[in-house]
């Protein structure tokens, strides 16, 4: 199999099923999206190192279910302004703390935003490709990967028939996936 053209496909897949999904769909997909990142080592650790803010998971999901999205906003903004990356003391993110980083810019953009929605869903492609290829057990994470492509898929039939569905199917989805840090 081809990854590189069957990944591109379904990108294009995503994007034109996304496109079609009502704001109240895009916000439950922010949500159940946000699920897998949560699964990530020190998710709010890194939130915390990086953005300068301490984040409860309950209240950002609360915050994202209502709109109120302005104070993360505004920290994001701020800490990519205080960041010096020719500084002596500049500490580049590892890639786990780029993909959580990325992941929480995404889910808490403006609902408008079609491609933070498809950066969520590619996020989740990417970090289980970065483990399929850092990892001790690349055919595990390679059964993964090939898993979500499937379960994307499934999530784009569900939006199309429901406009409401449980945003905690990414957590139960990975809630036996160990990520450990590499």
């Amino acid at each position: 199999m081809d990854i590189v053209k069957h990944i591109k496909q379904h990108t294009e897949n995503l994007h034109t099923e996304l496109s079609k999904s009502s704001a109240e769909q895009r916000k439950n997909l922010k949500l159940a999206t946000l699920g897998f990142y949560f699964h990530l080592p020190d998710f709010e650790n890194v939130i915390s190192k990086y953005i300068k803010i301490d984040i409860d998971k309950n209240q950002l999901i609360s915050d994202i279910s209502k709109g109120n999205l302005e104070n993360y906003q505004k920290a994001i903004e701020k800490s990519l302004a205080e960041t010096d990356e020719y500084s002596d003391d500049y500490e580049e993110p590892e890639s786990i703390e780029i993909f959580i980083l990325e992941a929480f810019g995404s889910a808490t953009s403006d609902l408008k935003d079609l491609n933070s929605l498809e950066g969520l869903f590619a996020g989740i492609i990417d970090v289980l490709d970065y483990y399929e290829n850092f990892s001790d057990n690349p055919e595990y994470w390679n059964t993964s990967l090939e898993k979500e492509v499937a379960f994307q898929n499934e999530i784009l039939n569900m939006i199309k028939t429901q406009d409401n569905f449980d945003t905690s199917i990414y957590l139960k989805q990975y809630n036996d996936v160990k990520f450990e840090k590499l």
